[in-house]
């Protein structure tokens, strides 16, 4: 017997297996997403909302997933979940209002990012109000007509790829908004050259079965909406309150908790045997199928006429008990609902959204050549820590962050110093050590030694009159290594 998720993760390890063999979990966050996309799906959680998905596919080059991506389309073949063409705004304004249902895919993230500040740059503004299925509208003055597409008239998903640095650049020139609502997912592993992975006639013969048995219910799912009504969770909200990531971050993962978990919880209910004709399946069958499995769960299905009344699925806050990361219990993900199925989902999350942190060395390499190209653009060489992170390191992470700020002073690469901001004491970063500049030399706020502030003891007023960045007089003195 399959499910619709297991069934999902078993056509892409057989048609992608080095990509899921190095990112495991991304198949089963797919698997929710083709489940909310086709279905049109809303979630009610602690608040209601559409079912949209913006995915980010984050990684280096060859990590396969453009590839993933491709093949996560072709499941939409027929379906008439269709996609929406990437031109102007204007243009894919005029195509969402002709299409209504599909998926918009920027595979060049570094190309949009250059865009956005050309003709896109009324683009941001549309993805954030399509995320929420708020009305779009392109008012024309000219003899044009007029596109306005009303809200909840549509439902689209928006998926990107490229490399951590392409998706700093599209934060930096569209900041909050519509990226803030991505869920960023890093993709690990680098595809090997020249390897090729042939199936047996068997595995090729289930793969084809599977692919048309995803597509089926994926085209059979078009013709509804589904409703999935989720209790509160607040054994995951104290959990997430402890997590060391920045806000930005916690809201992602709090949204995307309820909508992975609803597309998942509907994808885990409609089951199958692989030998069945998916041909002679209706909607009414498929719903028959979700509501057997869900009773033995403590969640109800209901439907009348599922074309034109949307069907509901409702999970009792009983049939939920969310076990701590010490259950000795196994849950098994092919079941419908084991006991720890939202803590599973939060886990994905959380590993798949967390920055991975490199070996050291690696680590050192790659920020010692930011921070070059940072001087050699005549940057400052003396940053807030607040500029050093979003500006240099590109990213908001504390836990990365604080990370490559402690290794790159251990090895000498830079230094941090105490300034005084609007009153309060605040953290600088010195990109050089060598430069002949206060923050460098030996006597730096020492008002015994420092003959610009001789004795000056308050902090706060010397630290106006001895800024890090000024240079250096003739007592400097370079601080011993």
């Amino acid at each position: 017997m399959y499910t619709f998720a297991r069934a999902f993760s078993e056509y892409f390890r057989l048609k992608r297996p080095e990509f899921c063999g190095n990112n495991p979990d991304i198949p089963q966050i797919f698997a929710a997403s083709a489940v909310a996309l086709a279905s049109k799906m809303w979630v009610e959680g602690t608040d209601e909302n559409p079912g949209v998905f913006y995915i980010a596919l984050i990684g280096e080059p060859r990590t396969g997933k453009t590839s993933f991506l491709r093949h996560y389309f072709r499941l939409f073949k027929g379906t008439g979940v269709s996609s929406i063409p990437i031109g102007s705004p204007e243009a894919m304004l005029k195509a969402l209002n002709e299409i209504r249902h599909g998926y918009v895919w920027y595979d060049e993230v570094a190309h949009l990012a250059k865009l956005i500040d050309s003709y896109m740059g009324t683009l941001p503004t549309i993805l954030n109000k399509a995320y929420y299925l708020d009305e779009l509208a392109q008012i024309r003055t000219d003899n044009k007509r007029s596109v306005v597409v009303s809200a909840e008239s549509y439902f689209v998903h928006v998926y990107f790829a490229g490399t951590e640095n392409d998706w700093a650049n599209i934060e930096r020139k569209a900041p909050g908004g519509f990226v803030r609502r991505t869920l960023t997912l890093f993709i690990d592993g680098i595809i090997p050259f020249f390897k090729k992975y042939s199936l047996s006639l068997e595995e090729e013969k289930k793969r084809y079965a599977l692919e048309k048995t995803i597509n089926t219910i994926l085209t059979i799912l078009k013709n509804t909406i589904i409703t999935v009504r989720l209790p509160e969770l607040p054994a995951l909200a104290e959990k997430l309150e402890q997590e060391y990531i920045d806000n930005e971050k916690k809201s992602m993962i709090e949204d995307y908790l309820y909508k992975v978990f609803a597309g998942l919880l509907v994808a885990h209910l409609i089951t199958f045997d692989l030998g069945e004709d998916p041909d002679s399946w209706t909607l009414n069958e498929i719903l028959e199928r979700m509501k057997r499995n869900a009773e033995k769960h403590g969640i109800h299905v209901y439907y009348e006429d599922p074309s034109k009344v949307p069907v509901s699925v409702d999970v009792d806050a009983r049939a939920l008990s969310v076990v701590s990361d010490d259950s000795k219990e196994d849950a098994k993900i092919t079941d419908y609902l084991p006991p720890n199925f939202a803590l599973r989902i939060y886990n994905i999350l959380l590993s798949s959204t967390k920055r991975k942190i490199s070996a050291p060395d690696t680590v050192i390499l790659k920020n010692v050549e930011r921070i070059k190209q940072w001087l050699e653009s005549k940057g400052d060489v003396v940053v807030s820590k607040f500029q050093f992170t979003r500006e240099i390191l590109h990213t908001g992470n504390p836990g990365y962050y604080n990370f490559v700020l402690q290794i790159l002073q251990d090895a000498g690469y830079i230094r941090i110093v105490d300034y005084v901001y609007k009153g309060r004491p605040a953290q600088y970063v010195v990109l050089d050590p060598k430069a002949r500049i206060c923050a460098n030399c030996a006597h730096y706020r020492d008002p015994k030694e420092c003959p610009l502030i001789k004795d000056i003891f308050d902090f706060k007023v010397a630290a106006a009159k001895v800024p890090p960045w000024e240079k250096a007089c003739e007592k400097f003195e370079e601080v011993e290594e």
